[in-house]
């Protein structure tokens, strides 16, 4: 629990019983006052700050959130969020069981505009009418596609540059072994069909296998961190969330974690990179599992609107504290003990480069849910730049 900060006020508030009422007037000035700094405070702020009450009538927003509203200040307070701007209100919805979320979302009121949304209960969680939502609000249309990509693009460079040693390195002695396992193999063959050169056969057919097996892992490490535009084709999403979870079958019968699919009967088309998407899934599903010690659940489940197909996987691991959700697409940044820091910012990448969007919502104690948003075959698909390497 956060460390409260005392003020003078508190001791007044303290005997505020024992006041009469010129002490009262007094501390009503007093109120007053450190309410206009707190707002002058706030309204220094690039962010914008909303406050929603239970019903999603605007109690709070700073001079940023105005803004971003497109509206005056004398529109605000007390209004229904959904009548200023319904993109924002949708994106503003929280489940009564996910404490926090964040998320990227696209305006277009007053203009065309990518948000970063941080979302976040406060309040008495036993009572609903008392409870409210917090949203932060930064306008990342620039930020995101000059200084944070280019940010991002120095320190994928240097995990490029690292993992292309590493690759080099790496692929010498396995090129070595992989030639002297044919001289084994010929050896072998000379020996006939006696159980000893079986037994060597197969012993180095295995070997030859695994040396093919660290080259493709290889590969595809290296395909994943470097930037390449998705080549985008028809994609059925039911297939790929089905070779992604093949890629996992072992590690999750090992650890006990069961997987539903909540599939319709029709998913309208997408245009995708089949191998790109993938590579999006093993990522998210990846750290679903590493979320999750022993036993559990992953669910699985497409749907579709009128603009996008929505893919949710959502898991009943131990959930990201709110503080750490906004940190989770950093690069480097990671919430487990092992682990890089990079899936999540090649699943960013990767879905930007789609044009589509990434939602994560996350309860401690209670799990995760990850939603990517791919748009539909008939919309133009309009990528983001991602960073470049």
């Amino acid at each position: 629990m956060a460390r409260r900060r005392f003020s003078p006020l508190d001791r007044i508030l303290g005997r505020i019983d024992d006041l009469d009422a010129q002490n009262l007037a007094i501390l009503a000035r007093r109120l007053e006052r450190e309410r206009d700094l707190m707002e002058t405070v706030l309204d220094t702020l690039r962010e914008g700050v909303l406050v929603l009450s239970h019903d999603s009538s605007i109690e709070y927003a700073n001079a940023a959130a105005i803004r971003l509203l497109g509206v005056s200040a004398e529109d605000v307070n007390g209004t229904e969020l959904r009548r200023l701007s319904p993109d924002i209100a949708q994106a503003l919805e929280l489940p009564e069981t996910v404490g926090a979320l964040t998320r990227e979302l696209e305006v277009r009121y007053p203009e065309s505009r990518l948000l970063s949304l941080h979302l976040t209960r406060v309040g008495d969680s036993q009572g609903a009418e008392r409870s409210r939502r917090v949203a932060v609000l930064s306008d990342v249309t620039k930020d995101r596609v000059q200084t944070e990509d280019r940010v991002e693009s120095e320190r994928i460079d240097s995990i490029v540059s690292l993992a292309a040693g590493v690759a080099h390195e790496v692929g010498n002695p396995l090129n070595a072994i992989g030639i002297h396992l044919q001289l084994l193999q010929r050896e072998a063959a000379k020996l006939g069909d006696s159980p000893a050169a079986t037994k060597v056969r197969k012993a180095a057919e295995v070997c030859q296998s695994e040396i093919t097996r660290l080259d493709g892992i290889v590969r595809d490490f290296l395909g994943a961190v470097r930037q390449t535009p998705p080549n985008l084709a028809d994609t059925d999403l039911v297939a790929v969330i089905a070779e992604a979870t093949t890629l996992l079958r072992d590690q999750m019968e090992q650890l006990g974690v069961r997987v539903s699919l909540d599939v319709p009967s029709e998913v309208p088309p997408i245009l995708g990179d089949r191998n790109q998407i993938k590579q999006a899934l093993f990522n998210v599903m990846k750290n679903a599992l590493e979320a999750m010690d022993r036993g559990g659940d992953i669910h699985v489940k497409l749907s579709s609107d009128d603009e996008s197909v929505i893919l949710s996987i959502r898991d009943t691991g131990v959930g990201i504290p709110a503080e750490k959700l906004t940190r989770v697409f950093d690069a480097y940044y990671t919430t487990k003990d092992s682990g890089g820091g990079i899936g999540m910012l090649i699943l960013l990448r990767i879905m930007r480069a789609h044009g589509g969007t990434v939602d994560i919502q996350s309860t401690p104690d209670i799990g995760t849910t990850v939603i990517l948003r791919f748009p539909l075959k008939h919309r133009r698909v309009r990528t983001i730049d991602a960073p470049k390497s």
